[in-house]
């Protein structure tokens, strides 16, 4: 008698001790939904700097300008104002200041706001940009191929001397061996894009706009 009660005491301290089968269901769920975000939480990590990568922006590069978003990247470019001067030579001019290197006055004009790059058919991109202290009609716009030569160079501007003058001038410069009339029509229907007229101060400074255009043409 007192064995069989003995016996009976241990096995239900043993069943007492072991989990019942719903104890058992609910620790694996938990166990498993641990266990997934643990999974998750490595997967995410090992995906961040892969994301972080692609949606970061390189940096600009001269030798391939579908890499810069805007003109003022550009003119920040490793070997753009090299570039630009070896295009302009020594020319001068009056355009936003009186009688300055060509290479001065693009740098005024691509150094300060611009629009995003414009990628143009043949593989050529167009950059413009315009003064950071007047974008009032003052403008200049780039067009390099696609290993980051300069083809041509425009500007549109109130020809400062001593006095700038009160109409509104384009002038457009090109190599001797790069011009050709597709450059010649983009920079025209920029310089007299809806967008510079309605930046003008006085709209009537674009009246007879069409004789004050000129070409030149860089040794």
């Amino acid at each position: 008698m007192a064995r069989a009660g003995a016996t009976a005491i241990v096995a239900v301290a043993e069943r007492s001790s072991r989990p019942n089968l719903g104890e058992r269901v609910v620790f694996q769920g938990v166990l498993m939904r641990g266990l997934l975000r643990i999974a998750c939480l490595i997967a995410w990590l090992l995906l961040l700097p892969c994301s972080v990568a692609l949606a970061a922006p390189g940096p600009c590069r001269l030798i391939d300008p579908s890499t810069c978003p805007n003109a003022n990247e550009l003119a920040r470019s490793n070997g753009f104002v090299q570039a630009l001067g070896h295009f302009t030579t020594d020319s001068k001019a009056s355009y936003f200041k009186s009688n300055r290197s060509l290479t001065e006055q693009a740098m005024s004009g691509l150094g300060g706001s611009g629009d995003s790059m414009v990628a143009l058919p043949d593989r050529r991109f167009l950059f413009v940009g315009c003064p950071s202290r007047d974008c009032r009609g003052n403008a200049t716009a780039i067009i390099l191929n696609e290993y980051g030569q300069i083809e041509a160079l425009g500007f549109s501007s109130f020809h400062c001397q001593d006095v700038c003058d009160d109409t509104r001038h384009l002038d457009f410069y090109f190599r001797k061996d790069s011009q050709d009339d597709a450059l010649l029509a983009t920079l025209k229907a920029w310089g007299t894009s809806d967008k510079l007229r309605r930046s003008l101060l006085h709209p009537e400074a674009d009246d007879g706009i069409d004789s004050r255009m000129d070409v030149h043409v860089i040794p």
